[in-house]
């Protein structure tokens, strides 16, 4: 497995961008990690880092052997895996990038249930806007990506897909809170909590609000669900999220959550991916399989 650890310290160097902060990282002098980096080049018979005084950066050759090495790294963690399944999956880790509007109530959900089955399985949850997402998908940083209307990637192969309304989110004593399924004009009549310019409900509020022509009164903003939902309490506010069924329910205890018209706002998808030539570690995979019947239900109550 030498060669493994050679891998790991070449993937180092590339994440930190410097021999010397890869070395701290790795717990290995600096001269020894640039000996064995040289060593490596040499045999190579080509560079794979240019050096510059603000640190490392791969030349054109090193991004082919990064990607060679970084095949191979989740390709032994695959492997060791299935070693682990003959233990009964005792141990392992599941390395996910979710989308912020899945990170509250949705995905911790599903994760508490998947540990609660397979407690010595860890989580590495990384919450990203999609296209960040993505890119950890395709950097070998996590094994899946659930993610909300993510730009397509021929490397990437979607394992499911559903689709899910749009949500206004209130105080259960908010004057619209009796009505069953409300429109959009119905909900300016109230200050609003955007989601953040570049965010997908965002994106999808500008397009129905810009239909409208109607002014906007903007309580506030925020990246964060959590405050999102902080922030509505009390109030006569309104917010808003994509559904996640009984998850919101389950999670929210002074909220309700309405559907809005969806001729106004039409459902987006909700995606969980991994890559097309990558194969799943076993928790990673048995993951995927609660991951992808939980979304179904999910899909079935709505």
């Amino acid at each position: 497995m030498r060669h493994l650890r050679l891998f790991q310290y070449i993937d180092a160097i590339v994440r930190e961008g410097s021999v010397r902060r890869a070395a701290d990282k790795l717990y290995v002098t600096a001269s020894a990690l640039d000996r064995r980096l040289q060593d490596l080049e040499e045999e190579l018979g080509t560079p794979i880092f240019e050096r510059h005084a603000r640190g490392m950066r791969l030349t054109a050759a090193g991004e082919i052997y990064v990607n060679y090495i970084r095949h191979h790294i989740a390709e032994s963690q695959r492997v060791q895996s299935e070693i682990h399944r003959l233990q009964g999956m005792q141990q392992g880790q599941v390395a996910i990038a979710v989308s912020p509007a899945l990170a509250t109530d949705f995905v911790p959900s599903v994760v508490r249930l998947f540990r609660a089955r397979h407690p010595g399985i860890s989580f590495l949850i990384r919450v990203a806007q999609h296209e960040v997402a993505m890119q950890h998908l395709l950097s070998f940083d996590v094994d899946l990506a659930i993610i909300i209307a993510p730009p397509k990637h021929p490397d990437v192969f979607d394992l499911a897909v559903v689709k899910q309304p749009l949500l206004a989110a209130m105080d259960k004593n908010h004057p619209l809170a009796k009505i069953g399924s409300i429109r959009l004009s119905d909900c300016l009549q109230y200050p609003l909590v955007l989601p953040s310019t570049g965010l997908t409900t965002r994106e999808m509020l500008e397009g129905a609000l810009h239909h409208l022509g109607r002014d906007v009164r903007i309580a506030a903003e925020t990246n964060s669900y959590e405050v999102m939902r902080g922030l509505l309490h009390g109030t006569d506010q309104i917010g808003f999220v994509l559904s996640t069924g009984r998850y919101q329910r389950e999670n929210s205890n002074s909220l309700l959550f309405r559907p809005i018209n969806a001729r106004e706002i039409h459902p987006v998808p909700i995606i969980c991916a991994q890559l097309r030539n990558r194969g799943l570690s076993v928790p990673a995979a048995q993951f995927s399989h609660l991951v992808i019947q939980e979304m179904e239900s999910m899909y079935m109550e709505d």
